[in-house]
């Protein structure tokens, strides 16, 4: 059973929280409740500090592994049972959440526009990419999509999270970016995570956004890449 409360899946402003340290292992440190990311779905884990007292010690990763979430500590220690405060690195985090927003507009754009799924993201700390199969592409094309989520973003559409029984999210192809939904169903529990980005797309995912899309600012196209016969990827940043 897992024991860590992921605190972000229901509040991405979630700075800070008081936590309990549970396990102290040779992977990291586990607490009873976190506001840290630990990576995942293309979006990069967070960093940050545990604060104990007037003592502050670094956290350089969070990562999932057997559905619990290991912290990696750096400068000091800690012990079963002691008390902490955890702290995200809160300018680092707000930015990723502005470019994760800002792939899901733009790959909504490349579903209802041009019927194209996605094969793959990530989000980093300073810059984005987007990839998927689209041989008319080029670098013109690239840039008039980035312009047009730009534009939609600058609406200032509400983002929503929920979840929802897995039963009832499957009668919704449009809500799974993927070719064969009948091979991810089999690995999803009893509900899912909804994002929706109202009047805009909803699809799920884990990762954590901005609650509105003016937060976003500005969305800038990068470059644009040709990777193989197929795919093509977008670079872009806020």
């Amino acid at each position: 059973m897992v024991k860590t409360e992921l605190l972000y899946l229901k509040d991405a402003y979630l700075k800070e929280t008081v936590a309990q340290v549970l396990e102290v292992t040779e992977d990291g440190v586990i607490f009873d409740k976190t506001v840290f990311y630990p990576g995942g779905g293309g979006q990069i884990h967070d960093t940050g500090a545990v604060i104990v007292g007037d003592k502050r010690i670094n956290v350089s990763r969070a990562f999932k592994k057997g559905g619990e979430v290991y912290h990696i500590i750096e400068g000091g220690e800690l012990s079963s049972g002691e008390e902490v405060i955890l702290r995200i690195n809160w300018d680092r985090r707000y930015r990723i959440m502005k470019m994760h927003t800002s792939l899901h507009i733009i790959g909504a754009i490349m579903y209802f526009d041009y019927n194209v799924l996605i094969t793959g993201s990530n989000i980093y700390e300073e810059y984005a990419r987007i990839d998927f199969p689209m041989k008319g592409m080029n670098k013109e094309l690239a840039l008039s999509i980035v312009a047009k989520a730009d534009s939609i973003a600058k609406e200032g559409h509400e983002v929503r999270t929920y979840f929802m029984p897995t039963k009832e999210a499957l009668k919704h192809r449009e809500y799974f970016r993927v070719a064969d939904i009948s091979k991810y169903a089999k690995y999803l529990g009893d509900e899912v995570r909804i994002v929706e980005i109202v009047g805009v797309d909803t699809e799920l995912d884990g990762g954590t956004h901005v609650k509105n899309t003016k937060e976003i600012g500005e969305i800038k196209f990068l470059k644009y890449e040709s990777k193989g016969s197929k795919n093509r990827r977008i670079y872009i940043t806020v």
